[in-house]
């Protein structure tokens, strides 16, 4: 059974900023004091931007959403991960800091990206159970599975 997961990944903190900004954003726990908001097609809708930005290779980044993780960032690190459980070259992960991108974005030839994020927002064990156990509650499963 395959999965998808996208979602931003940030402190706890952080992630409730979000959630109060925007409405269609929905929090959800992690361990290590960590939330993430998974992109939802609603979502996805609702933070499209008409703009030129990159998308840096994600395949379900809203048009101009860099611009809006940019600003978040400024208080505290935030992340933006994709996996794609059917086609492992679509695991990407990046992580903006102090309005700028300061790590990626990475791709699976740079290690598991979603675990290096992970451990630069301060998870000290990306392989626990209660990590995996959290994301498996938010991964969306395509059509078929």
């Amino acid at each position: 059974m395959s999965y998808e997961l996208n979602a931003l990944v940030a402190t706890a903190e952080l992630i409730a900023v979000v959630a109060a900004e925007v409405p269609l954003a929905r929090s959800a726990p992690l361990p290590h004091g960590l939330a993430l908001v998974p992109m939802t097609d609603e979502l996805h809708d609702a933070l499209q931007h008409p703009s030129n930005a990159p998308d840096f290779g994600f395949k379900r980044f809203p048009s101009g959403f860099a611009l809006r993780i940019a600003g978040w960032s400024k208080s505290a690190p935030i992340a933006y991960a994709e996996i794609d459980e059917e086609h492992p070259a679509g695991r990407r992960a990046a992580l903006w800091y102090d309005g700028r991108i300061t790590l990626g974005p990475l791709a699976p030839a740079d290690g598991a990206p979603l675990d290096r994020v992970l451990r630069a927002l301060g998870a000290t064990d990306t392989t626990a159970p209660a990590i995996t156990a959290a994301l498996d509650t938010h991964r969306r499963r395509p059509a078929g599975d």
